[in-house]
């Protein structure tokens, strides 16, 4: 595994990385987001691919089942943002991993969501994540240890159980 070149032998604002992701309403509750450019420090590094996310309800919800739902979307990169934490310790420490799965489900009460209660709120009420690491030559303690630093260092986990500071500026 390649070492991440913003960390080694540089100044701590050059740890610093600053995605953005631009998102438009396609009709219905279909929503295609793109990614491409980002900052390390104060240097813009350009990417030869746009990626795209499409987002949209389930038919069972008015929408027309274009693509998972943001709540499905967050789980994903929720799962995704822990498979690389444990794979980049495991890594670094010497520890190799033959296979990780994680299933995440989560519970989302819409009814706060479309106005018809009040008393609920309009995200989901929880994440249950199971994880599942295999190794041939790791032990039981460093596998359950692999675990714990996903938790601990995870980006995701940590804005998910931690929360993150928003601000909404109309134009």
């Amino acid at each position: 595994m390649a070492k991440c070149t913003a960390l080694h032998n540089n100044p701590p604002e050059m740890a610093k990385a600053t995605f953005s992701v631009k998102s438009e309403w396609n009709g219905g509750f279909s929503v295609t987001s793109r990614s491409k450019d980002f900052r390390i420090g104060n240097q813009n590094i350009q990417r030869d691919t746009d990626y795209v996310m499409k987002n949209d309800f389930p038919n069972q919800f008015a929408g027309k089942g274009s693509g998972p739902t943001i709540c499905e979307s967050c789980m994903g990169s929720l799962a995704a943002c822990l498979t690389q934490t444990i794979v980049a310790h495991a890594t670094s420490t010497g520890n190799q991993i033959d296979s990780i799965s994680i299933d995440v489900e989560g519970d989302v009460d819409l009814r706060d969501f479309t106005n018809i209660a009040k008393d609920v709120r309009p995200g989901a009420q929880q994440f249950r994540v199971n994880i599942k690491i295999n190794s041939n030559t790791a032990s039981k303690e460093q596998i359950n240890e692999l675990y714990e630093i996903g938790k601990k260092f995870s980006p995701a986990f940590d804005t998910l159980t931690n929360g993150t500071s928003v601000v909404i500026v109309g134009s």
